[in-house]
């Protein structure tokens, strides 16, 4: 192992520098600076060939990777988000015959602006939902504060009894946190949880329901028939609130 060099500040060379001038001796100095007689040496003597106390910067550990292995951690990053940072140095490292750490390939996408965050989850929504869902916020665009006063808004959520949800690693960038390939869609499964049902409006919050079996077309408008009539007394409303049509 190569001994530890210390570099010492342009003060303290200066001053080595300046008390050699007085004909101070090296051990003189070593004495009054407080360092080895050997550093005092070795100060003077750059000072004797180069004239001046300055030292010349460095440039460092040379870097492990080259611009295109750093491409390509990237490119394999940006085709899966998912990878691991172990995975991808398994894969480098491999290619290239040269040990690459999974600190390397996290410093790589650190610098590229890929940082390690957990998914967000999201419901899964195909591409025929999601064109609807998008025709039908169209639909509605015109709707002004009061078209929505008279809307009610329900939604249910599942809510898991043991267990956990289960956490995912993604790379990504700051803006990127709900984009399709940054985000883990969620199915519906047959883990213990609890389905729970409730509304919305412009007054205030319907009634909480606890559904006995998994929300269907059926089973929504059965909620939506036995629990308007109660959110609408809780909420005072003299008309029952409106639903926006959906299809």
């Amino acid at each position: 192992m190569a001994p530890v060099r210390r570099q010492h500040s342009h003060q303290i060379r200066c001053l080595c520098v300046s008390k050699w001038k007085k004909q101070y001796s090296y051990s003189r100095i070593s004495r009054e600076v407080e360092l080895p007689r050997s550093t005092v040496r070795g100060i003077i003597a750059h000072f004797k060939k180069n004239g001046h106390c300055v030292v010349a910067s460095r440039q460092g550990r040379p870097r492990l990777t080259t611009a295109r292995e750093d491409r390509r951690i990237i490119r394999d990053t940006e085709k899966n988000r998912f990878i691991s940072a172990a995975v991808l140095a398994a894969a480098v490292s491999k290619d290239t015959g040269r040990v690459v750490t999974p600190q390397v390939v996290r410093n790589r996408l650190h610098e590229s602006g890929l940082n390690g965050r957990s998914a967000r989850k999201k419901p899964y929504v195909s591409k025929k939902h999601r064109k609807q869902r998008l025709a039908y916020a169209k639909r509605l665009a015109h709707y002004e504060e009061e078209d929505w006063g008279t809307v009610l808004f329900t939604d249910e959520a599942s809510v898991e009894l043991h267990g956990t949800t289960g956490r995912v690693s993604v790379w990504r960038r700051t803006n990127e946190a709900f984009q399709e390939k940054c985000v883990v869609p969620t199915f519906k499964s047959s883990r213990k949880s609890l389905m729970v049902w409730s509304s919305i409006s412009a007054n205030g919050v319907g009634t909480m329901h606890f559904c006995e079996k998994s929300v269907d077309g059926e089973y929504c408008r059965k909620l939506l028939k036995d629990e308007i009539p109660i959110t609408r007394q809780i909420t005072r409303r003299r008309t029952a609130p409106r639903l926006p049509r959906s299809s």
